[in-house]
């Protein structure tokens, strides 16, 4: 009996642990992420036990944070193994969430960052026109975080092929 209050007990923390995840403060740490490799080891850790099915935004910053992880690391096969496998888990949940713009944009920095040798460019101008054609039907924080990267991100650009 004694087992099972101190399992339930722990499941219970657990739980609260991970609604506590607040997507205003992930977005944020995104931010940092993206220019630190601490801040980027952070939002590793804190979305790692994220999954599609309970809470499928904090699994798509814990796809980014395994693609940051491909950006801080030295090793170029470990930098290929990260990169992969938070490509395929970033596509895996932008093919069950297509419309989802805050996905898209996510998509679209991280492709925009991505080096051509690597050859995954090829929804950047995809995505952009999703964003543009849909950032106004979103929550104002939500435009909030992503026009100014968004706006960044596209100042000086005819083409995004040609990067």
């Amino acid at each position: 009996m004694r087992f099972w209050v101190i399992i339930s007990l722990f499941l219970s923390v657990i739980n609260t642990q991970a609604q506590e995840l607040n997507l205003s403060e992930v977005r944020e740490l995104y931010i940092e992420a993206s220019f630190e490799e601490n801040k980027a080891n952070k939002l590793y850790k804190l979305t790692k036990n994220s999954s599609i099915k309970s809470d499928y935004k904090n699994f798509t910053y814990h796809a980014i944070a395994i693609l940051l992880q491909s950006k801080f690391t030295f090793n170029p096969i470990h930098k290929i193994k990260w990169f992969i496998e938070g490509k395929e888990q970033l596509e895996k949940v932008i093919s069950l969430y297509p419309n989802d713009i805050e996905l898209r944009f996510l998509r679209f920095c991280v492709q925009d960052g991505t080096p051509a040798i690597l050859d995954y460019k090829l929804n950047m101008e995809e995505d952009s026109q999703f964003i543009l054609n849909n950032i106004t039907i979103n929550s104002d924080e939500l435009q909030q975080f992503i026009m100014p990267i968004f706006k960044n991100l596209n100042d000086g650009r005819t083409s995004y092929t040609s990067r």
